[in-house]
């Protein structure tokens, strides 16, 4: 490929965005719907909480994190549509498989499934954006493409217990060959089907091949990478620990938030799906929208990215903790809109800066290892550091969990702020470096 590499037009360009939102989208659904089925699984299967929280927490996410690197590496060397097509296809059989479970194993197994093959989409993902998508829009169809993340949660919570209770007054009890099954399988059944089709749509959209970077190929082993990012540590550095950061305030905040409301405001969990996800499916993708705008001020420019970096770690540190404490209704509601507003700008900067600096040979590579540290210190670490705190620190008080996530997410969101500082410094060197030796090259 021609470093001058151009882009296909503008509408295939946002035709290739759309395409990989939906099927991100379709993931998080798959991923996040088995959260309002706990009750009549734990019914059918006789299975404790204990065992529930392993199906649907860390029998995906251990899935999830160990396929994460080597489809980073899948995602730089081999065709990135065939393996979006293969991971959407898996992973949807994969949930119309628990139509036929008959076992709590089985449920599990399928899980671990769905987490794997969930994991091979985002690297291809985001390498197919680096290179489909022109420098000029590319930070806006990144932020739309971190929308599907909020979007696909949005309409699970939104329209998972509705679509489950349709199927259960519907009387829709028999599946060919499959026999009888309850109104949450066939609900699984069917979900899973619509990603079959789906599988094929990337195929509509054109390979826009790989983009040759002047930057020295680091893609020729893992630890070829590593010396990449060591060589760059002054911008790496700060943006994985900016990462790290907000994702303990991010998924600490998605696993505790509901009980918080439960607790302190006594609503139900269906009222608190349905209002949350209106939220997500509103103010989410506005927030993404315009920190896409805001990154593309000056397109040449990586300050401008950092800095929407460090408006949101303020803004998200602040703000999640006077949601979690706030004491009415009415005030809890509007701020947590604004929290949504803010909450997962900090990926569409990260996919923004690693595909303006990393050569788009092990794009792949390194988003796949920012997906990894967000599984395993931000999915895996912060609810239980949450309670941890909570225990300790607070002696499990009746206002214990706020006040833990409280001091978590202040702690985090001071942490990203000063991670986001150090990277804007480290990037405005390199902008005024490259403006230098621009402007060296173009004197007579």
């Amino acid at each position: 490929m021609q470093a001058n590499h151009k882009a296909g037009s503008r509408l295939a360009q946002w035709g290739l965005v759309a395409t990989l939102t939906l099927m991100t989208m379709l993931a998080q659904i798959d991923k996040n719907i088995l959260v309002l089925m706990v009750a009549p699984i734990q019914r059918d299967f006789g299975v404790s909480d204990v065992q529930i929280s392993f199906l649907i927490g860390a029998a995906f996410a251990v899935a999830n994190i160990v396929v994460g690197l080597p489809a980073g590496w899948l995602a730089d060397r081999f065709d990135r549509r065939l393996i979006i097509a293969c991971g959407v296809l898996v992973w949807s059989l994969a949930v119309a498989a628990n139509a036929a479970a008959t076992t709590f194993a089985v449920l599990v197994a399928a899980r671990v499934i769905v987490g794997g093959a969930e994991a091979l989409i985002p690297p291809s993902s985001y390498s197919l954006i680096r290179d489909g998508v022109d420098e000029s829009r590319r930070a806006r169809a990144l932020s739309v493409y971190t929308m599907a993340l909020m979007l696909g949660t949005g309409l699970s919570l939104v329209l998972g217990g509705p679509l489950m209770s349709a199927i259960h007054s519907s009387g829709m009890n028999s599946i060919p060959f499959l026999g009888n099954v309850t109104a949450w399988q066939m609900t699984l059944f069917m979900i899973g089907l619509v990603g079959v089709p789906m599988s094929l749509m990337i195929f509509l959209s054109k390979d826009p091949g790989r983009r040759r970077s002047g930057a020295a190929n680091p893609s020729r082993g893992s630890h070829h990478v590593v010396a990449y990012l060591w060589a760059h540590r002054a911008i790496f550095g700060p943006l994985f620990l900016f990462v790290v950061a907000n994702a303990i305030i991010t998924f600490g905040l998605a696993a505790w938030l509901p009980t918080v409301i439960v607790r302190r405001f006594h609503l139900g969990m269906r009222e608190i799906g349905l209002i949350q996800g209106a939220v997500l499916l509103t103010m989410g993708p506005l927030g993404l929208w315009l920190a896409g705008m805001a990154m593309e001020r000056r397109a040449a420019a990586l300050t401008s990215v950092a800095g929407v970096g460090m408006v949101t770690s303020l803004a998200v540190a602040g703000l999640t903790v006077a949601l979690v404490l706030t004491g009415t209704l009415q005030s809890f509601w509007i701020v947590d809109a604004l929290v949504v507003l803010f909450s997962w700008t900090f990926m569409s900067v990260t996919s923004t800066i690693v595909a303006r600096v990393v050569p788009t040979q092990s794009i792949g590579v390194v988003m796949a290892m920012v997906l990894v540290l967000n599984g395993l210190l931000g999915q895996g670490l912060s609810p239980t550091l949450i309670a941890l705190v909570g225990r300790h620190l607070f002696l499990g008080s009746a206002e214990a969990l706020p006040n833990a996530m409280a001091v978590v997410f202040a702690v985090s969101g001071g942490i990203a702020l000063v991670a986001s500082a150090a990277l804007y410094r480290s990037v405005a060197r390199s902008d005024s470096a490259m403006s230098d030796a621009a402007t060296q090259v173009s004197a007579p």
